[in-house]
């Protein structure tokens, strides 16, 4: 019998949409399943981090470019029997920086055209879906929603609509 999705660990993953002059800013990673093809900037949230802190921080270790968080564009829920993993990804706005690789996570960073992309074999499968749907979608954007204020509970809340 498989376990109960509610006793699985949960993991939260992000991944940025940042398209600069037609081209979509992508990483080779050096592991994982899409080991050494396009893909776009991701990993995981941190502790004591907000999904948008994660994003921003992901894209800035893994490419040197600096991006502002804009609205959620997708979402990816993948259950397994090991984790129930969550995946947001993000539209970023270009800020400042020129793609270059960490050369840990990452062998190589660049903006790469988006029509490449498409239906490049050099694309991650997840790459080549989420190019075709996302390069104009309008998403969920930030609300400026504040919960009352509570002393006892320094937690942030971030709603999306």
């Amino acid at each position: 019998m498989l376990p109960n999705v509610a006793t699985l660990p949960i993991t939260v993953g992000v991944g940025a949409f940042l398209v600069r002059e037609r081209g979509l800013l992508v990483v080779r990673k050096t592991y994982g399943p899409s080991k050494g093809q396009w893909t776009i900037p991701s990993g995981y949230v941190e502790r004591h981090e907000s999904i948008v802190q994660s994003v921003e921080r992901e894209v800035k270790e893994e490419t040197n470019i600096v991006g502002r968080t804009g609205s959620l564009l997708a979402v990816r829920n993948r259950v397994t029997e090991a984790a129930n993993d969550t995946f947001l990804v993000f539209r970023l706005a270009y800020i400042s920086g020129r793609p270059e690789p960490d050369h840990d996570e990452v062998s190589e960073a660049a903006f790469v055209p988006l029509e490449e992309l498409a239906i490049s074999a050099e694309s991650a499968s997840f790459t080549r879906a989420i190019v075709a749907k996302l390069t104009h979608a309008d998403g969920m954007h930030l609300d400026p929603y504040q919960p009352p204020p509570d002393p006892k509970d320094l937690r942030a809340y971030l709603l999306y609509l």
